[in-house]
C-alpha cells in the first residue's frame, strides 16, 4: 500500500519538520519579550493539558501509534479515548503543548513557530488521511462525524 520510497520520503519529511519545530520550541532562547504571570500560568496549564492528551492519544491507539503520516500494516482505525472527539488527537495535543511552551517563553518567533506547526500538522494530517482511507474502509463514514482537530467545532466539509 503505502510502501514506495517516494512515500516514506515524503512522510519522514514531515515528521523531519515536526521535530525541527518542536526542538526549536524547547530549546530557543526564552529571554525576548515579558511573560505576564497570568499568561504564565495559561502556558503551564496548556502544556500539561498537552502532555495529558498526548499520552491519552497514544494509550488509546496502543501499537498503531507511528511518527510517520502512514499506517502500519496491521494497524486498527482508532476510534475510542480522545478519537471520538477528534480524528488528531496527538497533533491537537502537540500543539496545545507548543502553544504553552511558546506562552511561557514570551518569545515572538516560538508563537511563530506554533502556527508553523499548525500548517504542518494540518497538511500531515490531509497526507495521512489519504493513506487511512486506502487502508480502512470504515474511514471516511469516521471522518464524515468526526472533526480533524477541535471538538464540536466543524463537522460537514471538515478544514480544521
Amino acid at each position: 500500500m503505502a510502501d514506495k520510497p517516494a512515500n516514506h520520503l515524503r512522510a519522514w519529511s514531515y515528521v523531519f519538520v515536526q521535530g525541527l519545530i518542536l526542538v526549536l520550541l524547547v530549546f530557543l532562547s526564552d529571554d525576548i519579550g515579558p511573560t505576564v504571570s497570568r499568561v504564565a500560568y495559561v502556558g503551564a496549564a496548556l502544556e500539561w493539558l498537552g502532555f495529558i492528551g498526548i499520552l491519552m492519544s497514544a494509550i488509546s491507539i496502543r501499537t498503531s501509534l507511528t511518527a510517520l503520516p502512514l499506517p502500519k500494516q496491521h494497524s486498527r482505525l482508532g476510534t475510542s479515548g480522545l478519537y471520538k472527539y477528534v480524528r488528531h488527537p496527538m497533533y491537537t495535543s502537540v500543539i496545545i503543548l507548543a502553544l504553552g511552551i511558546a506562552l511561557l517563553s514570551g518569545n515572538i518567533i516560538k508563537y511563530g513557530l506554533v502556527i508553523g506547526l499548525i500548517v504542518l500538522f494540518y497538511r500531515k494530517s490531509v497526507y495521512e488521511e489519504h493513506y487511512l482511507r486506502l487502508k480502512h474502509s470504515d474511514y471516511e463514514a469516521y471522518a464524515k462525524k468526526t472533526p480533524r482537530f477541535i471538538p464540536l467545532l466543524i463537522k460537514k466539509g471538515d478544514k480544521l
